[in-house]
Protein backbone atom coordinates (compact mmCIF):
# COMPACT_ATOMS: atom_id res chain seq x y z
CA UNK A 1 0.00 0.00 0.00
CA UNK A 2 3.07 2.62 0.87
CA UNK A 3 4.24 1.57 -2.43
CA UNK A 4 1.39 2.52 -4.22
CA UNK A 5 0.98 6.02 -2.92
CA UNK A 6 4.81 6.83 -2.72
CA UNK A 7 4.32 6.38 -7.02
CA UNK A 8 0.71 8.54 -6.91
CA UNK A 9 2.98 11.31 -5.42
CA UNK A 10 5.83 11.02 -8.08
CA UNK A 11 3.33 11.05 -10.79
CA UNK A 12 1.82 14.24 -9.44
CA UNK A 13 4.71 15.79 -9.44
CA UNK A 14 5.57 14.89 -12.59
CA UNK A 15 2.39 16.47 -13.85
CA UNK A 16 2.52 19.42 -12.05
CA UNK A 17 6.18 20.09 -13.22
CA UNK A 18 5.04 19.59 -16.99
CA UNK A 19 2.50 21.91 -16.63
CA UNK A 20 4.84 25.00 -16.13
CA UNK A 21 5.58 27.50 -18.74
CA UNK A 22 9.41 29.51 -19.26
CA UNK A 23 8.88 32.94 -18.26
CA UNK A 24 8.51 35.63 -21.28
CA UNK A 25 10.58 38.78 -21.08
CA UNK A 26 8.71 42.14 -21.22
CA UNK A 27 8.42 43.82 -24.65
CA UNK A 28 10.40 47.50 -25.03
CA UNK A 29 7.37 49.45 -25.95
CA UNK A 30 8.74 52.46 -28.10
CA UNK A 31 6.85 56.04 -28.04
CA UNK A 32 5.37 57.27 -31.36
CA UNK A 33 6.52 60.38 -32.55
CA UNK A 34 5.96 62.65 -35.95
CA UNK A 35 9.64 63.83 -36.93
CA UNK A 36 11.38 66.43 -39.41
CA UNK A 37 14.44 66.80 -41.13
CA UNK A 38 16.11 70.09 -40.99
CA UNK A 39 17.32 71.66 -44.20
CA UNK A 40 18.89 74.83 -45.36
CA UNK A 41 17.03 77.95 -46.10
CA UNK A 42 18.01 79.26 -49.94
CA UNK A 43 19.18 82.59 -48.47
CA UNK A 44 22.19 80.58 -46.68
CA UNK A 45 23.67 78.82 -49.99
CA UNK A 46 23.89 81.53 -53.01
CA UNK A 47 23.16 84.81 -53.37
CA UNK A 48 21.34 86.01 -56.54
CA UNK A 49 21.26 89.70 -57.25
CA UNK A 50 19.52 91.52 -60.53
CA UNK A 51 21.15 93.94 -62.64
CA UNK A 52 21.23 96.06 -66.24
CA UNK A 53 24.35 95.56 -68.36
CA UNK A 54 25.94 98.51 -69.62
CA UNK A 55 29.23 98.84 -72.00
CA UNK A 56 32.34 99.15 -69.09
CA UNK A 57 33.87 101.42 -72.20
CA UNK A 58 31.00 103.87 -73.03
CA UNK A 59 31.54 107.74 -74.38
CA UNK A 60 29.56 110.23 -74.75
CA UNK A 61 30.52 111.89 -78.21
CA UNK A 62 30.63 115.68 -78.81
CA UNK A 63 31.89 117.94 -80.77
CA UNK A 64 34.58 120.52 -78.91
CA UNK A 65 33.49 123.43 -81.47
CA UNK A 66 29.50 124.90 -81.98
CA UNK A 67 28.04 124.83 -85.21
CA UNK A 68 25.70 122.94 -87.27
CA UNK A 69 25.51 119.30 -88.31
CA UNK A 70 25.96 119.21 -92.53
CA UNK A 71 26.58 115.51 -92.35
CA UNK A 72 25.59 112.38 -90.07
CA UNK A 73 26.64 108.93 -90.62
CA UNK A 74 26.02 108.00 -87.36
CA UNK A 75 22.34 108.99 -86.84
CA UNK A 76 21.36 105.20 -86.86
CA UNK A 77 21.68 102.98 -83.17
CA UNK A 78 23.44 99.99 -83.64
CA UNK A 79 25.78 101.51 -86.82
CA UNK A 80 29.18 100.15 -86.54
CA UNK A 81 32.35 102.20 -87.07
CA UNK A 82 36.20 101.23 -87.07
CA UNK A 83 38.50 103.77 -85.19
CA UNK A 84 39.11 106.95 -87.02
CA UNK A 85 35.83 106.71 -88.91
CA UNK A 86 33.94 110.04 -89.35
CA UNK A 87 30.45 109.81 -87.40
CA UNK A 88 29.23 113.75 -87.46
CA UNK A 89 30.06 116.88 -89.50
CA UNK A 90 29.63 120.26 -88.85
CA UNK A 91 29.39 123.49 -91.49
CA UNK A 92 33.19 124.61 -92.04
CA UNK A 93 32.94 127.62 -93.47
CA UNK A 94 33.04 130.08 -90.63
CA UNK A 95 36.25 128.12 -89.12
CA UNK A 96 37.88 127.84 -92.77
CA UNK A 97 37.38 131.76 -93.31
CA UNK A 98 39.15 131.90 -89.33
CA UNK A 99 42.03 129.97 -91.22
CA UNK A 100 42.62 132.07 -93.97
CA UNK A 101 42.38 135.45 -91.89
CA UNK A 102 44.80 134.27 -89.62
CA UNK A 103 47.18 133.28 -92.33
CA UNK A 104 46.77 136.52 -93.71
CA UNK A 105 47.65 138.37 -90.27
CA UNK A 106 50.78 135.84 -89.86
CA UNK A 107 51.84 136.67 -93.61
CA UNK A 108 51.50 140.44 -92.90
CA UNK A 109 52.99 140.21 -89.08
CA UNK A 110 56.23 138.12 -90.98
CA UNK A 111 56.96 140.95 -93.31
CA UNK A 112 56.93 143.53 -90.57
CA UNK A 113 59.28 140.93 -88.61
CA UNK A 114 61.75 140.36 -91.55
CA UNK A 115 62.13 144.18 -92.54
CA UNK A 116 62.44 145.60 -88.45
CA UNK A 117 64.98 142.53 -88.33
CA UNK A 118 67.32 144.30 -91.14
CA UNK A 119 66.69 147.70 -90.02
CA UNK A 120 68.09 146.28 -86.77
CA UNK A 121 71.08 145.05 -88.68
CA UNK A 122 71.42 148.39 -90.60
CA UNK A 123 71.03 150.78 -87.79
CA UNK A 124 73.65 148.80 -86.46
CA UNK A 125 76.03 149.29 -88.82
CA UNK A 126 75.88 152.74 -88.64
CA UNK A 127 75.84 153.06 -85.21
CA UNK A 128 79.47 151.41 -85.39
CA UNK A 129 80.54 154.08 -87.69
CA UNK A 130 78.67 156.72 -85.74
CA UNK A 131 76.36 158.00 -88.07
CA UNK A 132 73.08 156.96 -86.25
CA UNK A 133 72.54 157.47 -82.28
CA UNK A 134 71.76 154.80 -79.39
CA UNK A 135 68.40 155.91 -79.39
CA UNK A 136 68.01 154.85 -83.43
CA UNK A 137 69.49 151.88 -82.48
CA UNK A 138 67.69 151.01 -79.13
CA UNK A 139 64.12 151.93 -81.26
CA UNK A 140 65.22 149.45 -84.02
CA UNK A 141 65.67 146.86 -81.81
CA UNK A 142 62.36 147.45 -80.02
CA UNK A 143 59.96 147.43 -82.92
CA UNK A 144 62.31 144.09 -83.99
CA UNK A 145 61.12 142.40 -81.00
CA UNK A 146 57.70 144.05 -80.82
CA UNK A 147 57.36 142.13 -84.63
CA UNK A 148 58.85 138.72 -82.94
CA UNK A 149 56.22 138.27 -80.26
CA UNK A 150 53.68 139.39 -82.49
CA UNK A 151 54.48 136.56 -85.08
CA UNK A 152 55.04 134.01 -82.59
CA UNK A 153 51.10 134.84 -80.96
CA UNK A 154 49.91 135.00 -84.66
CA UNK A 155 51.51 131.56 -85.56
CA UNK A 156 49.60 130.32 -82.46
CA UNK A 157 46.38 131.97 -83.33
CA UNK A 158 46.81 130.26 -86.80
CA UNK A 159 47.10 126.60 -85.45
CA UNK A 160 44.76 127.08 -83.06
CA UNK A 161 41.87 127.99 -86.10
CA UNK A 162 43.67 124.62 -87.86
CA UNK A 163 42.56 122.79 -84.73
CA UNK A 164 39.06 124.63 -84.12
CA UNK A 165 38.34 123.82 -88.21
CA UNK A 166 40.03 119.98 -87.61
CA UNK A 167 37.05 119.99 -84.46
CA UNK A 168 34.32 120.00 -87.41
CA UNK A 169 34.99 116.47 -87.88
CA UNK A 170 33.98 114.22 -84.89
CA UNK A 171 35.44 110.69 -85.21
CA UNK A 172 35.27 106.93 -84.09
CA UNK A 173 37.55 107.18 -80.69
CA UNK A 174 37.74 103.22 -81.06
CA UNK A 175 35.88 100.67 -82.46
CA UNK A 176 32.23 100.01 -81.28
CA UNK A 177 29.00 101.25 -82.18
CA UNK A 178 26.02 104.13 -81.93
CA UNK A 179 24.53 103.36 -78.82
CA UNK A 180 22.42 106.32 -78.88
CA UNK A 181 21.63 109.30 -80.79
CA UNK A 182 21.49 112.52 -79.25
CA UNK A 183 20.53 115.48 -81.87
CA UNK A 184 19.69 115.19 -85.92
CA UNK A 185 21.48 116.35 -88.87
CA UNK A 186 21.08 120.32 -89.76
CA UNK A 187 20.82 120.84 -86.20
CA UNK A 188 22.71 123.79 -84.80
CA UNK A 189 24.91 122.23 -81.38
CA UNK A 190 26.98 123.68 -78.99
CA UNK A 191 30.25 122.65 -77.59
CA UNK A 192 30.42 119.75 -75.67
CA UNK A 193 26.50 118.97 -76.30
CA UNK A 194 26.46 115.17 -76.37
CA UNK A 195 25.99 113.95 -80.35
CA UNK A 196 25.79 110.19 -80.01
CA UNK A 197 26.72 107.80 -77.14
CA UNK A 198 28.98 105.30 -78.34
CA UNK A 199 29.69 101.36 -77.20
CA UNK A 200 33.07 99.63 -77.25
CA UNK A 201 30.92 96.40 -76.66
CA UNK A 202 34.14 94.19 -75.77
CA UNK A 203 33.47 94.19 -72.09
CA UNK A 204 30.01 94.48 -70.52
CA UNK A 205 29.79 95.91 -66.83
CA UNK A 206 26.45 95.31 -64.41
CA UNK A 207 26.14 97.11 -61.47
CA UNK A 208 24.24 95.24 -58.31
CA UNK A 209 23.80 96.53 -54.79
CA UNK A 210 24.72 93.97 -51.82
CA UNK A 211 23.37 94.49 -48.16
CA UNK A 212 25.71 95.18 -45.75
CA UNK A 213 25.27 91.74 -44.37
CA UNK A 214 26.64 90.29 -47.12
CA UNK A 215 29.45 93.00 -48.35
CA UNK A 216 32.10 92.11 -46.28
CA UNK A 217 32.54 88.75 -47.93
CA UNK A 218 32.62 89.97 -51.11
CA UNK A 219 35.96 90.71 -52.86
CA UNK A 220 37.71 91.49 -56.08
CA UNK A 221 38.69 89.42 -58.51
CA UNK A 222 36.31 86.66 -57.51
CA UNK A 223 33.76 85.13 -60.25
CA UNK A 224 30.27 84.87 -60.60
CA UNK A 225 27.80 83.44 -62.85
CA UNK A 226 25.41 85.73 -64.99
CA UNK A 227 22.40 85.06 -66.73
CA UNK A 228 20.32 87.14 -68.98
CA UNK A 229 16.60 86.97 -69.72
CA UNK A 230 17.65 87.57 -73.49
CA UNK A 231 19.68 84.66 -73.46
CA UNK A 232 18.10 81.99 -72.13
CA UNK A 233 19.83 78.60 -71.22
CA UNK A 234 23.18 80.36 -71.35
CA UNK A 235 25.33 81.00 -68.38
CA UNK A 236 28.35 83.40 -68.10
CA UNK A 237 31.54 83.79 -66.07
CA UNK A 238 31.65 87.07 -64.59
CA UNK A 239 34.78 88.96 -61.92
CA UNK A 240 33.94 91.32 -59.24
CA UNK A 241 36.19 94.27 -60.05
CA UNK A 242 34.67 96.84 -58.30
CA UNK A 243 33.60 96.77 -54.60
CA UNK A 244 32.06 99.56 -52.85
CA UNK A 245 33.71 100.90 -49.81
CA UNK A 246 30.64 102.89 -49.11
CA UNK A 247 26.60 103.20 -48.98
CA UNK A 248 24.66 104.55 -51.79
CA UNK A 249 21.31 105.79 -51.57
CA UNK A 250 19.51 102.97 -50.86
CA UNK A 251 21.66 102.07 -47.74
CA UNK A 252 23.48 99.18 -49.47
CA UNK A 253 27.03 98.62 -51.09
CA UNK A 254 27.71 99.16 -54.70
CA UNK A 255 29.35 96.06 -56.73
CA UNK A 256 30.36 95.86 -60.38
CA UNK A 257 30.67 92.84 -62.21
CA UNK A 258 32.48 92.86 -65.31
CA UNK A 259 32.10 90.23 -68.14
CA UNK A 260 33.79 89.54 -71.55
CA UNK A 261 31.56 89.91 -74.31
CA UNK A 262 34.10 89.24 -77.15
CA UNK A 263 30.69 87.34 -79.04
CA UNK A 264 28.65 90.24 -78.50
CA UNK A 265 26.07 88.25 -77.49
CA UNK A 266 25.49 91.20 -74.80
CA UNK A 267 23.54 94.48 -75.50
CA UNK A 268 23.34 97.33 -73.10
CA UNK A 269 20.32 97.75 -70.92
CA UNK A 270 19.86 93.32 -71.22
CA UNK A 271 18.26 92.65 -67.89
CA UNK A 272 20.18 89.60 -65.57
CA UNK A 273 20.85 88.19 -62.41
CA UNK A 274 24.27 87.70 -60.76
CA UNK A 275 24.82 84.87 -58.56
CA UNK A 276 27.29 84.27 -56.29
CA UNK A 277 28.75 80.79 -54.80
CA UNK A 278 27.76 79.05 -51.65
CA UNK A 279 29.14 81.90 -49.04
CA UNK A 280 31.59 80.25 -45.89
CA UNK A 281 29.26 81.89 -43.14
CA UNK A 282 26.48 79.89 -41.51
CA UNK A 283 23.55 78.59 -43.21
CA UNK A 284 19.80 79.43 -42.10
CA UNK A 285 18.04 76.49 -40.87
CA UNK A 286 14.08 76.56 -39.86
CA UNK A 287 11.60 74.23 -37.58
CA UNK A 288 8.07 74.44 -37.25
CA UNK A 289 6.69 75.86 -33.66
CA UNK A 290 5.64 72.76 -32.31
CA UNK A 291 9.28 71.24 -31.86
CA UNK A 292 10.05 74.01 -29.87
CA UNK A 293 9.28 73.60 -26.39
CA UNK A 294 9.79 76.39 -23.54
CA UNK A 295 11.85 76.15 -20.33
CA UNK A 296 11.20 77.70 -17.12
CA UNK A 297 14.02 79.70 -17.40
CA UNK A 298 12.93 81.44 -20.55
CA UNK A 299 15.33 79.12 -22.74
CA UNK A 300 13.96 76.63 -25.31
CA UNK A 301 14.85 73.33 -26.79
CA UNK A 302 14.54 70.82 -29.20
CA UNK A 303 14.36 67.12 -29.26
CA UNK A 304 17.06 65.62 -31.78
CA UNK A 305 16.47 61.84 -32.57
CA UNK A 306 19.61 60.25 -33.05
CA UNK A 307 21.19 56.63 -34.08
CA UNK A 308 17.64 55.78 -35.52
CA UNK A 309 15.47 56.30 -32.54
CA UNK A 310 16.84 57.67 -29.14
CA UNK A 311 16.38 61.39 -28.52
CA UNK A 312 18.52 64.00 -26.89
CA UNK A 313 17.72 67.52 -25.64
CA UNK A 314 19.45 69.81 -27.90
CA UNK A 315 19.30 73.58 -26.47
CA UNK A 316 18.30 76.28 -29.06
CA UNK A 317 18.72 79.59 -29.66
CA UNK A 318 15.16 80.92 -32.07
CA UNK A 319 14.90 83.30 -33.94
CA UNK A 320 12.07 84.96 -36.00
CA UNK A 321 8.97 83.42 -37.49
CA UNK A 322 8.77 83.20 -41.48
CA UNK A 323 6.69 81.50 -43.49
CA UNK A 324 9.26 79.22 -43.77
CA UNK A 325 8.72 78.49 -39.70
CA UNK A 326 10.96 79.41 -36.98
CA UNK A 327 14.96 80.64 -37.41
CA UNK A 328 17.10 78.54 -35.25
CA UNK A 329 20.21 80.79 -34.95
CA UNK A 330 21.95 78.00 -33.07
CA UNK A 331 22.27 74.69 -31.81
CA UNK A 332 21.24 72.66 -34.89
CA UNK A 333 22.39 72.10 -38.28
CA UNK A 334 21.34 70.41 -41.39
CA UNK A 335 20.13 66.70 -41.50
CA UNK A 336 19.33 66.87 -38.18
CA UNK A 337 15.92 64.87 -36.97
CA UNK A 338 13.80 66.56 -35.10
CA UNK A 339 10.21 65.74 -33.14
CA UNK A 340 7.64 67.90 -34.06
CA UNK A 341 5.02 66.05 -32.41
CA UNK A 342 4.89 64.47 -28.79
CA UNK A 343 8.06 66.74 -27.64
CA UNK A 344 6.50 67.04 -23.89
CA UNK A 345 6.69 63.67 -22.90
CA UNK A 346 10.02 62.93 -24.12
CA UNK A 347 13.07 62.73 -22.09
CA UNK A 348 17.15 62.11 -22.48
CA UNK A 349 17.75 58.18 -23.61
CA UNK A 350 14.75 57.46 -24.36
CA UNK A 351 13.58 55.53 -27.24
CA UNK A 352 11.15 55.89 -29.96
CA UNK A 353 9.00 55.12 -32.82
CA UNK A 354 8.64 57.37 -35.95
CA UNK A 355 4.99 57.30 -37.23
CA UNK A 356 5.79 59.64 -40.22
CA UNK A 357 6.08 63.43 -40.61
CA UNK A 358 7.99 66.14 -42.89
CA UNK A 359 10.80 65.82 -44.44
Amino acid sequence: MKRLVTISILMIGFALTGCKEKPVPAQEILRPVKTMQVGEGASGRQWVFSGTAEDALQSDLSFRVGGKIISFPGDQIGRKFRSGEIIARLDPEDYELEVRQSESNLEQIRANYVRAKADVKRISELYKRKVVSKSELDKADADFKSYQAQLNASAKKLDIARKRLRYTVLKAPFNGWVGAVAVNVHQNVQSGQKVVGFNAGKQMKMSISLPDTLISTVNEGEKVQVTFDALPGKTMQGVIMEVGIGTNEGASFPVKVYLDNSDQLIRSGMSGNVRFASRSGRPKVFVVPSAIVGNPDGTKHVWVVENGSIVKRRNVEVGPISVKGVLIKNGLKSGDVVVTRGVHSLRDGLKVRNIGGLS
